[in-house]
Formats: C-alpha cells, sequence, structure tokens
C-alpha cells in the first residue's frame, strides 16, 4: 500500500521537479491549444456529417462515419479540457458539502446503473457548512465517481459499492471516496496525478488533474492509498471555516445521517 499526498499548495507529492514544472506548462498552453484545436475540428465534423447524408456508397459512408466518430470522441476530449480550464480559484462561500453529495445521488446512481454498481452514502450530519465552490466540489465527485466506476467495471465481484462518506476529523472537514475495485499499484499510484496519464487507452487521463486543482483551489489535502485486487480511496481534508477569513453564514444542515 502507497500514500500520496498534495499539499496546502496544490503540489502532488507524487510530482518529481520536472513533473510538476510541465504540469505548469500545460496550464499555461492548454487555453490556446483548447481553442485551437475546436475551431480545427468544428468544420471538420460539419462536412463529414454532410458528406455521409448524400453518399449512396456503402463503402464510403462506413469511411465517413469512423472520421465522425474519430471527430467526437475528440470533442469529448475537448470537453474535459474545457472542464480544466474551469477549475480556477473562485469566489467561495459557505456551502452545506453534504447538501452537495445528496444533490448529486441521482446522477451519480445514473452513471452506475450500467454496471450495477452501488452508491452509499454517509454523511455526518454534525458536518458543518465550510467556504466551498459547489460547482467545483460538483465536478470533483463526478471525476472520481466515474474513476471509480471504471475500476468496478472491469473487476468480476458479486457486491460492487461505491461509498461516500462526510465525518469531522483531527479540526478538518474529511470527504473520502472509496470503492471495492481493482485497485492500483505502487507504481500505478504515483502516476495518477500526472496529466494524460491513464489506465485505460480510451480516456483523456484528466480527471485527476483536475480534481488536484479543485483540491488546491479549497487550501485541502488529499491522501490516496490502494490495495490491488482490494480497494482505492481518496480521503480529502477540507480545513473548516474558523481557517479563512470571516463569510456570511446560511443556516446549518440538520438533515440526518443519510444512507442507502
Amino acid at each position: 500500500m502507497k500514500t500520496i499526498e498534495l499539499d496546502s499548495t496544490g503540489k502532488s507529492t507524487a510530482f518529481s521537479q520536472d513533473q510538476a514544472c510541465l504540469n505548469d506548462v500545460f496550464q499555461e498552453i492548454l487555453p490556446i491549444v483548447f481553442h485551437k484545436l475546436k475551431n480545427m475540428l468544428t468544420p471538420i465534423l460539419g462536412y463529414t456529417q454532410m458528406l455521409k447524408a448524400r453518399a449512396g456508397e456503402d463503402f464510403t459512408v462506413k469511411r465517413l462515419a469512423k472520421i465522425e466518430n474519430s471527430a467526437n470522441e475528440l470533442a469529448v476530449l475537448f470537453n474535459v479540457l474545457k472542464d480544466y480550464l474551469k477549475t480556477e480559484p473562485a469566489l467561495q462561500r459557505s456551502e452545506s458539502i453534504n447538501r452537495i453529495v445528496r444533490g448529486l445521488k441521482p446522477r451519480l446512481k445514473e452513471m452506475a446503473a450500467a454496471g450495477k454498481i452501488k452508491i452509499l452514502l454517509a454523511l455526518d450530519a454534525n458536518v458543518p457548512e465550510i467556504p466551498l465552490h459547489a460547482g467545483q466540489i460538483r465536478l470533483l465527485l463526478l471525476n472520481m465517481t466515474a474513476n471509480a466506476i471504471q475500476a468496478l467495471q472491469v473487476k468480476t465481484a458479486p457486491a460492487k459499492e461505491i461509498r461516500l462518506s462526510t465525518c469531522l476529523e483531527d479540526g478538518y472537514l474529511l470527504l473520502t471516496v472509496r470503492d471495492n475495485g481493482i485497485g492500483m499499484s505502487a507504481e500505478e499510484l504515483n502516476g495518477i496525478w500526472a496529466p494524460f496519464y491513464s489506465r485505460y487507452p480510451e480516456k483523456a487521463g484528466l480527471g485527476l488533474t483536475i480534481c488536484e486543482k479543485i483540491i488546491a483551489n479549497h487550501a485541502a489535502v488529499c491522501r490516496a492509498t490502494s490495495q490491488p485486487g482490494e480497494f482505492s480511496q481518496f480521503e480529502i481534508r477540507f480545513p473548516l471555516a474558523q481557517n479563512f477569513p470571516p463569510k456570511q453564514k446560511k443556516s446549518a444542515d440538520m438533515d440526518p445521517r443519510s444512507q442507502s
């Protein structure tokens, strides 16, 4: 088992100095690359669809369909890059992380349904509201759950589960995402925060890179642990409100602990 942490500056202990510099470079060039490539892709996809509609020969239709599929896959990648570019530090306000998690439950269950995966919530009612960017936290949860689903889809097991839990621990709000999927080796765990790293060729490899930025934006710390063939777990520790400048608070979320 290996543990990797992000410090409060957002630097991952998984990164060497060279890798950290490379990540900084990606943050500089990605907006330009994304804009230019998207502008180039749009006419390719549009003209391909027009030609496909007019083509009568089966051979031509099939080849145009392959071009269209490739263009659509690139469009998906551009959407991932767009999410990455949206994760710059933003104004935070007092929010209930429990409410954010519960609000996402229908979407998470829909994502997990095809793999017959259960989404379990264990939300501590004593968790207070803290300064959060709600949109970024939703993106964080969606990306981490998507990764867990991928790990569970390739595992043969009678019970496939993803557990999202919150609690207070040692003066922090602890958000945990755990799955009983295929797990990761120490070598794989060392690479997960690097841009474009993925064990699955069809994936862009930016999901956890986006998560890393979101975690850093909230001055939080993440610890990732895994055991091959058993589980993967991500523990994110958010500082409580007293560690931030005072802000207007809403009424506390007093809903009881939910579990399903």
